[in-house]
């Protein structure tokens, strides 16, 4: 009996405290690389299948791309609110053209796949079109006169550097948009643009999509089920979506008696929100319900987000058990 394949969702710690994970230090590019280095190989020897580059190097998920084009600026910024759990954080201005991306994020892939063992896969985790959009405040309405717009002018610049990265070897792409769930009136045009942008790469790349309803400091912060996302889903030609599971209140499996999807289900079937250790039989339980709408071998176990604002020592205790989950259920 083959073992179930598994994966981490993308973010990974830095391996000293933080006070702030929200707003992590800028690193300079020697650090950048040491610690694209120490991560690859840290992932790659709990036994994981696939890693990403620890993605630990970011300010957060969205500061990193923002810092690191032209057209935006972090002078005066206004503080803006999302969803309905009071989380709130200071966004940048869009006051010029979106050019000139420097995100590296081609060349941070390349140094993660040079520092993992070749039997570990390496996949490329992008921020979302629509997460960038919504983190930006928009002061050039002559440029980008709504909100597709800019999400499109997001979506083009991205383009570039995955590009680049698909020259450079990298055969899979991870796309996170967790703001689906924060604006579902705005899913199925993100997920439009989103579809764009997966469609003009080549056809040999694997996709992949995380929605989850946000994991700032380790909370869920958006509620929308994903049921309601069902149209935003049926647009993406994506070959595995990751999702959150074992934490949600409701069975979020019946996604899929709405959206015939024919690629692989990474179910989270691991709680980075809390430092209690999962056992391998509770693992069991919740990769159970999913057997009935996938078999096996298109299930890909990991966490219903990831693990960027959790204690080292407790992210090495809960990959161990995924993995030893994985190879024993």
């Amino acid at each position: 009996m083959s073992k179930f394949r598994n994966t981490v969702i993308g973010s990974y710690p830095r391996p000293e405290k933080l006070e702030d994970t929200m707003k992590r230090p800028v690193m300079n590019r020697e650090e950048v690389v040491d610690y694209i280095q120490w991560a690859a190989k840290d992932q790659a020897s709990l036994g994981l299948d696939t890693i990403t580059d620890g993605e630990g190097y970011r300010e957060n998920m969205y500061y990193y791309y923002q810092k690191r084009i032209d057209g935006v600026t972090f002078e005066d910024m206004p503080k803006v609110t999302f969803g309905t759990a009071g989380f709130g954080i200071e966004c940048p201005r869009v006051i010029g053209e979106l050019k000139n991306p420097r995100f590296d994020i081609a060349q941070n892939w390349k140094i993660a796949r040079d520092a993992a063992p070749a039997d570990v896969q390496v996949k490329l985790t992008v921020t979302g079109p629509h997460v960038l959009y919504r983190f930006s405040v928009n002061e050039r309405m002559d440029l980008y006169p709504d909100g597709q717009a800019l999400c499109r002018a997001w979506a083009n610049v991205l383009r570039e550097e995955i590009t680049e990265a698909i020259a450079l070897g990298c055969d899979h792409v991870q796309f996170d948009e967790p703001m689906w769930t924060e604006s579902p009136e705005e899913s199925v045009w993100a997920a439009e643009i989103l579809a764009e942008l997966i469609q003009s790469l080549p056809e040999s790349v694997r996709i992949g999509l995380h929605v989850c309803g946000g994991n700032p400091r380790r909370k869920r912060v958006y509620f929308t089920k994903y049921t309601d996302l069902v149209e935003a889903f049926k647009r993406v030609p994506v070959d595995e979506v990751l999702l959150e599971h074992c934490t949600l209140s409701y069975n979020m499996l019946e996604l899929f008696d709405k959206w015939d999807f024919k690629g692989d289900l990474g179910i989270g079937v691991i709680d980075q929100r809390s430092d209690e250790l999962e056992s391998v039989e509770e693992i069991k339980a919740r990769i159970t319900p999913a057997l009935q709408y996938f078999p096996a071998e298109r299930l890909i176990l990991t966490s219903e987000c990831g693990f960027g604002h959790v204690p080292i020592d407790i992210t090495h205790a809960k990959l161990k058990r995924l993995v030893e989950a994985s190879n024993v259920l």
